[in-house]
């Protein structure tokens, strides 16, 4: 079965502390202490257990670091008060899924080990100078994972789905963990996401399963993968490049204004495309799905409208899925991006 009771705990963070290779060979953590005004068992805070290592054959872990994450949900996040809150694992709210969300490009992740005697070459070298730098300028921590039966910290701070053997019962959708970080000095937000290797890239829409064929994140990142190369695999085919998400008049009244909320969509690769049953998502997961006359050419832009699924004026999500429902893009927009009628939202 997926998580029990996730939610995201918001707090300060106090201290932290990584265990190494000598400490713990096989489960290793990065453990954050952190301060909601409640106190806590370790003295006087709870504690954020964050896992640097695989269990599994593949023991290598997945990191993204977005310095400044520009997203619908921080919006919703600035309201929360210190304290946990439980969240519905459901499209539309402040729910994290690494898939669906639209947070990150999978293709952008960096593979890592647990502990190597370099300098910038393991995963606490990266996640440890963040999570300092968050308790040495007063920052907010937003951690959104499964909080510990006694209620005394929160781990299942990772992707929470694709997992295979053991792990396979935990999987879910919109249950994903994570380390928002809110810097208050600079008014910034940023994150920390982290997946293991061996979790699959495309799963599930209700099971969080990998699905049949999917490749796995080891693979999507294979040795030798530059984070800035650019590989059209059957996964990028199609890029979302603009959208029009607040046409001028009423929301979504093509009736009226002639101008419907539209994605502009490009093939960037080499062959023609039939987007027939392909769909479009918007936040909460409704699909607008193509009609089979739709087609791109190599190299082509094309707009295609929303039909009945509208896009929201106060920021969202946009996804693409092929005829098999495997995601091949997706962008997220927030309502400044939103506010100007009339005008398209750049995302490429």
């Amino acid at each position: 079965m997926p998580i029990d009771n996730y939610g995201v705990w918001v707090a300060k963070p106090v201290r932290v502390s990584a265990e190494r290779s000598q400490q713990d060979p096989n489960t290793p953590h990065i453990h954050l202490f952190y301060d909601d005004g409640s106190g806590g068992n370790f003295n006087n805070a709870r504690r954020a257990s964050i896992n640097v290592k695989s269990s599994s054959e593949l023991s290598e872990l997945v990191f993204w670091l977005e310095k400044d994450f520009q997203h619908p949900i921080v919006n919703q996040l600035r309201g929360l008060e210190m304290g946990f809150h439980q969240i519905p694992s459901q499209a539309g709210g402040m729910a994290l899924d690494y898939i669906r969300g639209n947070l990150i490009d999978l293709s952008k992740g960096r593979i890592l080990p647990h502990d190597q005697p370099g300098t910038l070459d393991d995963i606490i070298d990266f996640v440890m100078p963040e999570l300092q730098a968050a308790i040495n300028r007063n920052a907010t921590v937003y951690l959104f994972g499964e909080p510990y039966n006694d209620r005394q910290g929160i781990h299942d701070i990772h992707m929470n789905q694709g997992s295979q053997a053991q792990f396979k019962k935990y999987n879910g959708v919109w249950q994903d963990g994570g380390v928002i970080i809110y810097f208050p000095d600079i008014n910034l937000f940023s994150a920390i996401f982290l997946a293991f290797a061996s979790q699959a890239v495309h799963t599930d829409e209700k099971t969080g399963h990998g699905l049949p064929g999917s490749q796995n994140l080891a693979q999507l990142l294979e040795p030798g993968h530059d984070e800035d190369d650019i590989i059209i695999s059957d996964d990028q085919r199609v890029a979302i490049v603009a959208a029009l998400v607040n046409p001028v008049g009423g929301e979504n009244q093509a009736a009226f204004t002639f101008k419907p909320e539209m994605v502009y969509l490009l093939n960037r690769s080499t062959q023609g495309i039939s987007l027939g049953g392909w769909s479009v998502l918007n936040k909460n997961d409704e699909a607008h799905t193509l009609s089979d006359d739709i087609w791109l050419a190599p190299g082509e832009v094309r707009s295609v409208t929303m039909g009945q699924i509208p896009l929201s004026n106060k920021g969202g999500l946009i996804s693409l899925l092929d005829k098999n429902g495997n995601k091949v893009d997706g962008v997220s927009y927030t309502q400044e991006q939103a506010d100007k009628e009339g005008e398209l939202v750049i995302f490429r």
